[in-house]
């Protein structure tokens, strides 16, 4: 496997749409340095947009103002992606499962359920403020 070697990078960006498309290649480059498989490339990089989406979106209410820290870890056990917004935070409980019949025509609430179908583990944290994407090595 590609970066074997413990690394740590930190991103801060501000709650837009167009921070969020300038940080993406940074998660596609980081993604590749520690994944040969394209899927798992990918795949990290969907997450990470799907968590930092949320947070502009739900946790700091498209507030310009506020920030989404982005934060990079990678080490001989996994590779993990952190999103911490400066909102309220969230119940992860009280979102709704996009598979149930009544939500399945809704026109979000799916990238909860990615993160946590398609990462190793998700770890929530700061009362749903920052939220963790880990997958093992």
């Amino acid at each position: 496997m590609k970066g074997l070697g413990e690394t740590f990078k930190s991103i801060e960006i501000f709650s837009t749409f167009e921070e969020l498309e300038r940080v993406v290649d940074e998660v596609e480059a980081f993604c590749a340095s520690c994944f040969s498989n394209e899927d798992k490339v990918y795949t990290g990089v969907l997450l990470a947009s799907e968590a930092i989406t949320n947070a502009i979106e739900h946790g700091n209410a498209l507030d310009a103002t506020k920030t989404v820290l982005i934060e990079f870890k990678s080490t001989l056990k996994a590779v993990e992606i952190w999103v911490e917004d400066q909102g309220p935070g969230f119940d992860r409980s009280k979102v709704a499962d996009p598979l149930d019949a009544e939500h399945l025509l809704a026109d979000g609430g799916r990238g909860v359920f990615l993160i946590e179908k398609l990462a190793d583990e998700v770890k929530y944290e700061k009362e749903g403020r920052r939220v963790g994407i880990i997958f093992n090595r």
